[in-house]
């Protein structure tokens, strides 16, 4: 995935966690976040 995709993702993710009204919601929102951000700066190093 281009890095501009994986960033606009990840934004949308954050964004996502943030409106979530039960923590397990958010949490599962967050996992989905942090998997995000690894491959986005994976993709910075090459």
């Amino acid at each position: 995935m281009k890095p501009l995709k994986q960033f606009l993702k990840l934004h949308r993710l954050e964004l996502q966690a943030r409106a979530c009204v039960d923590r397990s919601s958010a949490q599962k929102l967050i996992r989905k976040a942090d998997k995000a951000k690894q491959k986005l700066d994976g993709s910075r190093c090459r």
